[in-house]
């Protein structure tokens, strides 16, 4: 695996949690296809470059997400539509504790106690995120809530696309400088 691509999210990654390298640098660990992948950024920057990396950016999909949702705290993020990558925060993602999550990896997950909760990975891999239960179900439907409505809002828009088409003349105008519209 290139370095370019070692710190990006696939399909296969499941979860983007923190950790200090000796020098006491915060860096993140990736866990792809049930293996660790130490890389040297944070979390929270592995998953903005990995939105860079397939055409957009963390903020972008913040604001992509809360256009959807409404003004809503720690909003999930599209990573890549066309590979079905939608991801959420355990914490705010400026958060040194922040771990971000794989929808699509997201089996279940159970409490623990007040302020943890067990998450259950499709491949059968288990961590236990610093975060209540209650937190961490509204995150997961949060980003559930993201998934279906960006889905309808694709699928309208395909659907939506008519069949038949009708042919249009656009021509410039001298007068003013606008365009005129007539069928052809």
């Amino acid at each position: 695996m290139d370095e370019e691509t070692k710190s990006i999210i696939t399909p296969g990654t499941s979860l983007v949690y923190p950790y200090y390298n000796d020098e006491g640098k915060l860096c993140a660990v990736l866990l792809k296809d049930s293996d660790f992948v130490l890389v040297d950024s944070s979390p929270t920057a592995v998953v903005d470059l990995s939105m860079q990396y397939f055409g957009t950016s963390l903020r972008g999909g913040i604001e992509g997400g809360k256009a959807l949702m409404g003004r809503i705290h720690m909003t999930p993020v599209m990573v890549s539509e066309s590979l079905d990558m939608y991801w959420f925060p355990s914490h705010s993602p400026s958060s040194n504790d922040c771990v971000w999550f794989s929808l699509a990896h997201v089996l279940t997950f159970l409490p623990i106690d007040k302020n943890h909760t067990k998450v259950i990975f499709r491949d059968g891999n288990v961590f236990t995120v610093n975060c209540s239960y209650s937190s961490f179900q509204s995150r997961y439907q949060r980003t559930c809530m993201l998934k279906n409505g960006l889905v309808a809002r694709f699928t309208q828009m395909a659907l939506g696309v008519k069949k038949g088409h009708k042919t249009f003349l656009i021509r410039k105008k001298h007068q003013r400088g606008n365009y005129e519209i007539t069928d052809e």
